[in-house]
């Protein structure tokens, strides 16, 4: 096994090996280019003809720009500025030059008649607006016909999560992010475009990157340029069947016509856990373990004395006071990132290559034994090259090249293992390790449920996770314009390897009990686990990879007629394939894509498009969907008639309409879903040879599911209006949609199929319909006032959806019925109050405890419990008399997922200094805090297998009958507890407000820099999570009720970076 781990580790050197020096190899290569394109431009200054220009390039502020490219287009001939600015080349007559700087705006300017140039470049802040990432494409912003929304790197990257979807939520209109889990390397956020239209399978939207279906969860933010989500029909239609939940887009970062240019990045970040649950100490754990039971009639477990012992901290070996959070939980966390980019090129060849290092330490204090780390630690190595080479003046080759490597250590239990076990041990049992050193345990390990949260994360042994991405694409660009003008073909080709591994290496050493103290004051120990001192040698648990081809073939047309007809069209051939370590046979999807386009004098716009899409889950006569969608556009605002005055003050005005259907096959489980199934276990066949009657024959074979040649794609019609209007030359501008869909035939396991019907499992079939509707918008502003530069966003989404149709059989009371309801509503009692006294003949038991019986009048409850004053009177819906599952109510409250997504932000900038803030909420969500035998509940498992939150101290008791406590009555058992039933009382609004992110930083001076010869400085602290206002107040509101609110928790976090270019 040690060889083994040598021989891994050496690979693992080789692969980091291999690929740094393929990317220095690539990078060298363009260099080259560059390099030539300097000595063309040498070489032309004795050319016979020429003349020679001089200018200066500038910012919109009349700073020069140093190292600014400027290049005569068409040739390989170019230069770059100087520390001040200037550049001189020469050119010959017609020629034309064009001037670029990365961050903004390029300008291409002709020569004639002019010997001298003052050139300022806008920055390009502007630049998502004017260029548009579409499906298989690019449009010009002012030419979409559909609703798309954009977001740069610069907002994705004030996030100090290694994770970037974790920074999503509030920053793109139509997409509703929550990240209900907080643990390093799998804090990535469940995220939804324009809510859920479905209440089965899948309901994630495809994923790209760079047009290739990909994971982008290990992505480093600053290799992004763009992130882009694909909304309605006329942007998803041409992704077929895998359109239906919406597109997101991912471009990364390209290669530019300048010098060289590196950035290199550096992040060190403070985390502190929030709302961390608190625990009562141990005795007066004891005096409401005893007060638990009184109130089910029992006798109390510990006496007086008993619990005095643990008040006066005697000894704290045998009556101590454990407090999980303290022993366990560290109160900081570390993390640091390092990013280096390289980005540049000339007109024959550009390149950005990037690196990047993350690294986060685990929430859990180091482990005192110093046999081994088991805190939750995560880190990754990043690796990009992007090339882009013009081969001739009408071929262009790209060649991408990117990798991941991730790995983790955690204990052997799970994170939410050992924070559940903080929540069901109490404090009086045991310390955390007794004083001596030696390892504390329950008296009895009677079964898994005994154990102690220590030993849990320090000795049960450690978990390792591999994870490696490699990521290639190749696309050749053909311009055929020799054939018509206008005419091109693309092709491309991507092969990627996902592979990953664990291993676990256990760790059991003996466990003991103390019961006393002998005559020297020594401990008294008994044995309660025997192990042994020596770690194990690691074992594999898992090993994995997965293997993706994409192959795509494309013919573009794009062409200008009598400068105001602008015609487009494209048809595309799409497959993949996928494969599995297991199962082996891959995954296939193949689709044919069109588009056409037309708009005239750039006021009137339309655009249809179709995806035909073929999947292995269904037959072959419904193996293949038709998916088109047209969309249409209307820039008021260009029109002659347009007011001059209205156009002052709202110079941007343009409606867009969009209809078409996309498709879904993905059930998130089973394949072939047409095929039969057959289950080899049967009963095994007797012949009845022999005295014994038996000589079997083997297990039988017997059919699941029948042949099903008719199942067929779900279908979702999308239907939206948009408005995109710009006010005081787009100083304001807002976008806002309305959509409604609907989806049908959604493919599910029929319910209501009775077993008489001869099936054996649950048949396949379309059936359900699902309506979903809402609005989302989003508002920019920014205003310069002076030297101070101001701006804003905003955005809003809400979406809403209803079972039109859902397989169920008809419910005796029409408010239990799902049909006609949201997705994932909850099904509650109605709690009308707590009993009082006045509720119940009370009679007093021999131990001095009293029984209750409600009075006549009252609906009996037929709910497993022991009923008294203080527990939840639920409502008697139906009015029979009876509290049981009759009187459950479905649609009660909100959703668990929320409607309603937003977040709005606020920049200053003021000579180099910078404030940015930003917020982000949700609203329509509801959380039910538990229900049924649950750990939320103090004594759920009796005493010695609970803890209690002091939140939980606002109780009802006899002394304190208030309606508005926190916890009804007590009870010393989840049988006794009557209050465990989800109702009402337990229902809490999810909703909250986050002061996401604060930013405030400082640019260096350009002057300053020049003179050390550097681009730009930023230095900058980045606080996150800095304050959420909200209901729950028990736990972070956007984990929901995930394990018990036990959760890894959030944290508030505050970093330090420094940013260099040069």
């Amino acid at each position: 096994m040690e060889n083994f781990y040598k021989t891994s580790i050496g690979r693992v050197k080789t692969l980091k090996s291999v690929s740094l020096a393929l990317l220095l190899l690539l990078f060298l290569s363009v260099d080259v280019g560059a390099a030539y394109a300097q000595s063309a431009s040498a070489q032309g200054t004795v050319a016979t003809g020429k003349r020679r220009i001089t200018g200066t390039v500038t910012d919109a502020d009349g700073a020069p720009l140093v190292g600014a490219t400027v290049y005569i287009q068409n040739t390989n001939v170019g230069t770059t500025t100087n520390t001040d600015g200037l550049f001189v080349i020469d050119v010959q007559p017609k020629q034309q030059i064009t001037v670029s700087y990365i961050g903004y705006l390029s300008q291409t300017l002709p020569t004639d008649g002019r010997e001298v140039f003052n050139i300022k470049l806008q920055s390009d802040t502007d630049q998502l607006e004017e260029v548009v990432i579409v499906g298989y494409g690019k449009q010009k912003r002012q030419a979409m016909v559909s609703s798309i929304a954009s977001v740069g790197s610069r907002d994705l990257m004030q996030s100090s999560s290694s994770n970037l979807t974790s920074n999503l939520a509030g920053q793109l209109a139509g997409l509703i992010s929550i990240q209900r889990s907080a643990e390093p390397g799998r804090d990535d956020a469940e995220f939804w475009i324009r809510g859920i239209s479905t209440f089965k399978g899948g309901t994630n939207p495809l994923v790209l990157v760079d047009g290739i279906p990909r994971d982008i969860n290990n992505i480093e933010a600053d290799e992004i340029e763009t992130f882009s989500i694909l909304k309605d029909a006329a942007a998803t239609a041409v992704y077929g069947a895998e359109g239906a939940n919406g597109v997101i887009l991912v471009t990364t970062k390209r290669g530019t016509i300048s010098r060289p240019k590196i950035s290199f990045r550096i992040e060190q970040s403070i985390a502190s856990p929030q709302r961390l649950p608190e625990f009562v100490d141990s005795w007066d754990y004891l005096d409401l373990a005893n007060e638990a039971r009184a109130n089910d009639g029992l006798t109390p477990s510990f006496s007086a004395a008993q619990i005095q012992l643990y008040r006066d901290r005697v000894d704290n070996d045998l009556y101590p006071n454990t407090q999980w959070i303290d022993e366990l939980v560290r109160k900081a966390v570390h993390s640091q990132r390092y990013t280096l980019n390289f980005r540049g090129g000339a007109e024959n060849a550009k390149y950005f290559v990037s690196m990047a290092y993350y690294q986060s330490d685990g929430v859990f204090k180091e482990n005192p034994n110093g046999k081994y780390d088991s805190n939750f630690g995560f880190e990754r190595y990043n690796l990009r090259s992007n090339i882009d080479l013009k081969v001739s003046k009408t071929t262009r080759l790209s060649v991408d090249l990117s990798g991941q490597y991730v790995h983790r250590r955690t204990a052997n239990r799970s994170a939410d293992d050992i924070f559940s076990f903080m929540l069901h041990t109490p404090s009086y049992l045991f310390p955390a390790i007794y004083s001596d050193g030696t390892l504390a345990s329950y008296e009895k390990q009677a079964d898994s449920n005994n154990r102690n949260p220590y030993n849990m994360l320090y000795n049960q042994g450690y978990r390792q996770e591999w994870g490696v991405k490699i990521q290639s694409n190749i696309k050749l660009e053909q311009d055929l314009k020799f054939i018509t003008q206008g005419l091109s073909v693309r092709g491309s080709v991507s092969f990627d390897y996902d592979g990953s591994s664990a291993t676990l290496r256990d760790y059991w050493p003996s466990l003991y009990h103390a019961s006393g103290r002998d005559a020297e004051g020594n401990l008294i120990f008994t044995t309660t686990s025997s192990g042994s001192p020596e770690i194990e040698d690691p074992k594999f648990t898992s090993t994995s990879y997965l293997r993706k081809i994409y192959i795509e073939g494309a013919i573009n047309y794009q062409r200008t007629f009598n400068y105001v007809h602008n015609v487009g069209a494209m048809i595309l051939y799409m497959q993949k394939e996928q494969q599995k370590n297991d199962p082996v046979l891959p995954y296939r999807k193949q689709s044919v894509v069109g588009r056409v386009t037309y708009s005239y004098d750039n006021r009137y716009f339309i655009e249809g498009s179709f995806g035909y899409t073929g999947s292995e889950t269904f037959a072959k006569k419904n193996r293949f969907g038709f998916f088109p969608a047209v969309g249409i556009s209307y820039f008021v605002s260009n029109e002659k008639f347009y007011p001059e005055g209205l156009k002052k003050v709202m110079n941007n005005a343009k409606i867009r309409l969009s209809m078409g259907r996309t498709g879904n096959d993905n059930t998130g489980t089973d394949r072939f879903l047409y095929r039969a199934t057959f289950n080899t276990s049967g009963h095994t066949f007797n012949q009845g040879i022999g005295t014994s009657a038996s000589n079997g024959m083997g297990a039988g074979i017997y059919d699941l599911r029948f042949v099903n040649n008719d199942i067929h794609w779900e279908i979702e019609t999308k239907r939206n209006v948009g408005l995109d209007l710009g006010f005081f030359d787009n100083e304001i501008e807002l976008t806002a949609d309305y959509f409604n869909n609907r989806r049908k035939d959604i493919l599910l396991e029929r319910n209501t199929v009775p077993g008489v019907a001869g099936f054996h499992a649950k048949p396949w079939q379309n059936y359900g319909i699902v309506d979903n509707w809402g609005v989302d918008a989003s508002l920019n502003a920014r205003h310069d006032f002076g030297k101070v530069r101001v701006s804003a966003r905003g955005t809003f989404t809400f979406a809403r959806n209803k079972i039109i149709e859902y397989d169920e059989l008809k419910q005796l009371y029409d408010y239990q019925r799902i049909t006609g309801t949201r997705v994932n509503e909850n099904t509650l009692y109605i709690a009308e109050r707590l009993y009082t006294e006045d509720d119940f003949i009370r009679t007093q038991n021999p131990n001095g405890t009293y029984s209750y019986e409600l009075r006549p009048g009252l609906p009996t409850v037929a709910l497993q419990g022991t009923l008294g004053p203080g527990d939840i009177k639920y409502a008697d819906l139906n009015h029979d008399g009876v509290i049981d599952s009759n009187d459950k109510k479905r649609g009660v409250g909100h959703p668990y997922n929320p409607e309603i997504n937003y977040g709005f932000g606020l920049n200053v900038e003021y000579k180099g200094f910078y404030v940015s803030a930003f917020f982000q909420g949700t609203g329509n969500s509801s959380v039910l805090l538990a229900s049924g035998n649950n750990h939320f509940w103090p004594f759920n498992w009796y005493e010695d297998k609970s803890n209690y939150r002091t939140l939980f101290l606002d109780r009802w008791t006899a002394d304190n009958p208030r309606q508005d406590v926190t916890m009804p009555r007590l009870h010393s058992h989840y049988s006794h507890n009557v209050n465990k039933e989800p109702s009402t009382w337990w229902l809490r609004s999810g909703n909250f407000l986050r002061f996401k992110n604060l930013e405030i930083g400082y640019n260096l001076p350009k002057t300053f820099l020049r003179k050390i010869r550097l681009d730009a400085v930023r230095v900058y602290m980045l606080g996150n999570n800095l304050c959420v206002w909200d209901d729950i107040e028990y736990w972070d509101p956007e984990q929901g009720n995930r394990n018990q609110g036990m959760s890894y928790p959030m944290s508030r976090t505050f970093t330090l970076g420094l940013e260099v270019n040069f």
